[in-house]
This record gives structure tokens, sequence and C-alpha cells, in this order.
């Protein structure tokens, strides 16, 4: 199925590419736990959003972002707090998606799902599919491989329904002249500007009043608590050089290996379906297999009878044949029968939850089988690696002995030859490097932390580095005393003041252009000029896009007159008005619009996608606990 392979070139495939980088690794779980049940994220019409789904899409998520950042990504750029509401945005739309795929009729079976996986290329070794590869690349962007086909059966629906939905948006010839002659439109753009500067000596701000807008707003003056630890940081690469490497260890790894290949036998098999549905009786759909069966028997092609019978629509164009296969890719009635078979046997009937099937089996491929020589460095890798992490394993269990007994974190760094470092300030909001982690960021709020001084326990920042932390340095929040703020309260509130005068100024000469009043006149007596940018084009470089954009939304004029309206520019306004426009011509080839056509249906798509969504949501009862909200 093409949704399939999209699914997977999009969604696994891009998760591979940033495997590498800081693969997904739960910790600090138990900070979810009230009272020994998990709250959940959210809740899509009774359907739970989990705290590890979450996390796991943010990090995901978080990690896609640095990958595109190029050499040397800096995290502390990335706004978690922002990204979290996207992605939780994200999975509760892909679950109102989900849901309606379901209620539908989007569906794929078991069998199909697991042929699909069995052929997908990063599964693969040497083009054979390979449990051992298909469970690490899942475990390395924190899928669980149990899970997978399920979860895979809900993408591919989601996928199917939305595909349903934005690829079948169009965009006419006529719609792209008119956007081409729009989009090469010219205009007499001209604008003035009304500084609040100018009204400053004009406004008066009391004490009394800054004593009040204080009052009002402490938490605007009120400094975040912040904290800084000291911490410590062990990776099993520490390690790798303590490995003592022996042959019987590399001649284990090769068992190992051999027995992987081994299992990973591929079989080759075609088959002919009987379906028992509603409408067919079970009676029914063995006799009709029997029948062929006789046929076969009588020396018939088994590729035409499946093309002419088989109701497997997926396999009958191909003659049946369902391709390589390994072990797990089929239904185990189904399963057992291909492995009892040799090559060109032809089995009984066989009955499974989607029919009776005859199987043929067409052949079979072994894996080959390297010599331990020829794969040794690759071996050697694979036990030092293995090892590194089995010390790295007991050695977090000796460093959280020593952080439970020891006052400071000196006795652990001693042990390893580490260096205690010290992180900067950080809120509960975090920080950079190591405040950019939430997980470390909470257990730095704690009480254990905090409150008692201890030192943490292990806390994992990914499955291959952990580290302890100990408070070092302790700033309360504080609201700052008016003394401090006073001066730049009263600033604001004077240019507050002269920003009303400016907007009160400009939109009485808004209304004055749009009533016919003119120009030269209105500017004369305001005391202002006029910029002009004639012949301006929608993405001129003058003035800002913002202006333009308004200009370019004002109705066109009449003879002599001008439109214009009002548009804030930080604490001025300006009046942006226009003079003249200049119909644009569609300029666009036969060949362009192809290619425009095909970008703006897309965007047409998305857009009756996002529409579709919107929809969904309102009809939905979705509940945030984390924000305790509800949408409905």
């Amino acid at each position: 199925m093409q949704a399939f392979r999209d699914l997977v070139r999009g969604w696994l495939g891009k998760a591979l590419l940033i495997l590498l980088l800081v693969p997904f690794a739960l910790v600090g779980i138990e900070s979810y736990f009230v009272g020994g049940k998990a709250a959940p994220a959210a809740t899509v019409n009774g359907d739970e959003i989990s705290q590890f789904e979450l996390d796991k899409s943010v990090d995901q998520q978080k990690q896609r972002i640095l990958a595109g950042m190029g050499e040397n990504p800096d995290a502390s750029l990335i706004d978690t707090t922002v990204l979290r509401d996207e992605v939780l945005k994200g999975l509760v739309d892909r679950a109102l998606l989900s849901t309606q795929a379901k209620k539908v009729g989007f569906l794929i079976d078991d069998e199909t799902i697991n042929r699909l996986i069995h052929e997908t290329p990063a599964f693969q070794e040497n083009g054979v599919f390979s449990q051992a590869r298909y469970e690490q690349m899942l475990r390395n962007i924190g899928e669980d491989p149990l899970n997978f086909p399920q979860k895979a059966k809900k993408e591919v629906a989601v996928s199917q329904l939305a595909g349903g939905i934005n690829q079948t948006a169009f965009v006419t010839s006529k719609q792209l002249d008119q956007l081409s002659a729009l989009d090469n439109q010219k205009r007499d753009v001209h604008i003035a500007v009304f500084p609040a500067a100018n009204y400053l000596a004009t406004v008066q701000v009391t004490d009394a009043e800054v004593e009040q807008h204080y009052k009002a707003n402490t938490t605007k003056y009120t400094t975040e608590e912040k904290v800084a630890v000291d911490y410590l940081v062990l990776g099993s690469e520490l390690f790798l050089d303590k490995v003592l490497l022996t042959d019987a260890d590399v001649e284990a790894r090769y068992a190992e290996k051999i027995k992987t290949l081994e299992s990973n036998e591929q079989r080759r098999a075609a088959h002919i379906l009987i379906k028992i549905t509603d409408k067919v009786k079970d009676a029914d759909a063995l006799a009709k297999i029997q029948e062929i069966e006789k046929k076969v028997k009588a020396g018939e092609d088994f590729g035409v009878l499946a093309k002419q019978y088989s109701q497997d629509e997926g396999s009958a164009v191909a003659n049946g044949d369902l391709g390589f296969v390994g072990k797990g890719a089929f239904v185990p009635e189904f399963e057992k029968t291909m492995y009892s078979l040799k090559e060109n046997e032809v089995s009984a009937p066989v009955k499974t939850q989607f029919g009776y099937h005859i199987i043929k089996l067409l052949a079979i491929q072994k894996a080959p089988v390297p010599t331990m020589a020829e794969i040794r460095p690759e071996l050697e890798a694979d036990v030092k690696v293995a090892k590194a992490e089995e010390l790295y394993a007991e050695a977090i269990e000796k460093m959280d002995a020593l952080a439970y007994e020891s006052a400071d974190l000196s006795e652990g760094a001693k042990q390893y030859g580490m260096s205690v470092q010290t992180s900067p300030l950080f809120s509960k909001n975090g920080g950079e490097g190591l405040a950019a982690n939430r997980k470390i960021v909470q257990a730095a709020f704690s009480d254990d932390i905090l409150k008692d001084g201890k030192n943490s326990q292990a806390l994992a920042l990914d499955n291959k580095h952990s580290v302890w932390i100990h408070l070092n340095k302790h700033e309360p929040a504080r609201v700052k005393p008016l003394t401090e703020v006073a001066a730049e309260i009263k600033t604001n509130l004077q240019l507050d003041k002269a920003a009303l005068i400016a907007k009160q100024k400009a939109e009485e000469m808004t209304k004055a252009l749009n009533a016919g009043k003119s120009a030269a006149e209105l500017a004369a007596a305001n005391q202002l000029q006029w910029q002009d940018f004639l012949s301006s084009a929608r993405n001129a470089p003058v003035p800002t896009a913002n202006l333009l954009k308004v200009a370019f939304r004002l109705a066109v004029p009449k003879a002599n007159t001008w439109t214009a309206a009002l548009a804030p520019s930080g604490k001025d306004y300006a009046v942006v008005a226009v003079s003249k426009v200049d119909a644009g011509t569609s300029t666009l080839t036969d060949d362009q619009k192809k290619q425009f056509a095909a970008m703006l249906a897309n965007a047409r798509g998305q857009q009756d996608l996002q529409d579709y969504v919107t929809y969904l949501r309102s009809h939905a009862k979705i509940e945030k606990p984390d924000v305790k909200s509800t949408d409905k």
C-alpha cells in the first residue's frame, strides 16, 4: 500500500535520520503519578493521550528541529513551552482523525501490515527482513516493536483519511490567471507617521498613577525563583577502554549473529484465498476452495488460478505471489503451513480468520553466513559496546549509593575521575544546556534538592548518559520595590498616553482621507510629510511588509481621491494610503500553470484538512488536565 510506504518514508524515515543524535529516554516518570494514577496530558472523547506519549513526541520533534540547525545546534533557542503546546495540539488532532478514520471505515488488516513491515528496507539487512534490526530501529526512535504494527495501522488509516481530503482539492486555470494578475498588481502607496514621542510633552503622569499601576501589576515586577546546580555527567563511552575483550566473547557474539541470520530465513509463497463473509458461509467457502484444489492437482497453473479465483485483491494481480517474507508476517495458521512446505509444494486448504487458503511455496531464501574473520571488527565493537553498557549500569548503581550517602557530589567525581560542573541560574521554565531538560528542572526544584540539600539519584539524559545534581545557589522570587521600577513605569505610562493621542490623530486623518479630503492639506495641518512609494509591488523592499499588506488590502480609490487605513507601528501610528492601482496581468506560461496548480491545490487541500480538523474539534470533548481547561 502506498499509504504505508509514504508513512515509513516520512514518519519513520525522518526519525531514523536523527536517531543518532539524542535517542529518547524516559526519565522521572514517577513525577507524573498522583496517588498511584498517571494524569493524562489530554483526553479526547474519552481516549487519553498520556504524558509519556507527549514527552516522547516533544523529544522527537525537538531532535528534528536540532537536526535542521546544522552543526552545533543550540537547544536553548527552542521554546520548550511553545513546542510542547504545539505537539500536544498535533496529538489531539491526530487522535480526532484516528477516531474518525475508524468511524468511516478506513481499515487495514493485520496480514497486510505485517507483510508491509517485512518489505520495508529500513528493517532489512542485505535485502532480508531482520527481526533484530526491526527492534533496534524502533527502540532507537522510542517506539515499542510489539505495539508498532497496531500504531502503523492507525497511522495508515489516518493517512488514508487525510489523503482523501487534501488530495482532492484543485485550482482552475481562470483562478490561476486571476491570482497571477493580482500578484503583478502595482500601487502608489503613501505613508504618514504620527510618532508618539511628538506628544510626550503634552502628557503628564502623576506619582499616584505610577503607584496604582505598580500595585495592579506586581506580577510583572516579580522576579522568577531561580537555582543553579552542581552536576556530574556519566556516559557509557567512559567504559569502552575499560572493557577486557576475550576470544570467547567474540565467539559468543558470532554465535548470536549466526543464530539471528538463520532465524531470518525468508520464504516466498503464493496463495489463493476464498473469503468467509456475511454473505458467504464457511461451508460454501470450503467447497469453493476444494474445487480449486482439484484444478491444482489436475495440473492447472497455480498462478493463473490465483489471478482468476483469489479474493485477495492485493496478490491476485501478481498470480497470488506474496513476495519474500520472514516469520511473523502472517497469521499463525498460514505461517505454520507455509513453513511446513517444500519448494513448489502446494498445501491442502488452510482456514484462517480471513477465509480458506491454498498455499504454494515458491522459493526459500537464506541469508548469507559470513565467516567470523570477515566480521570480526564488527563483532568486537558489538561486544565492547555491550560490556561497556554493563559497566555503565553497574556504575549508575554505585553513583546512586554515593550520592545517597554523601553531602555533595565530590565523592562521586573522585570515583570516576570526573569534574563537578555548575549550571547557570535557571527558573522553573528551564534554561540553557542542562536546564533545557524538563525532568532535571523538576528535580532541581523538588523538596529533596531545594529544601533538604540532598543529591539527586541518576537522571537519564538519554540511554547512554546520566546526570546527578546538587543545589549550588537558590534565588527566591521577589517583588522589585517601587523605587527600583518607578522610572521605568513612568516612562511607559507616558508613552502609552502619548500613543493614544497619536492614534486619535491618525484615525481623524484616515477618516478625512476616505471622505475625499486633500492629502496635501491634511499633511500640512498635522505638520507631517507623506512618504511616497510609487508603483509598489507586493514584495517591494520598502516600506515594511506589514505596511504593504495594509496597502494592498485597501479598496481601489476613485479618481482624484485616496483610500486609507490605520496601522500601528510600535507606539507610533501610521496612516497608509493608496492613490492609484495598476491592475496586473497574468504572466504564467502553461508549464508554470501546471506547477502552480499543483502547489496551490496542495495548499488548498491542506486548508481543507485543517478546516475538517477544526470541525472535528468543535464536536469533540477535549480535556487538558495539565492546563486545567476544556475545549468543546
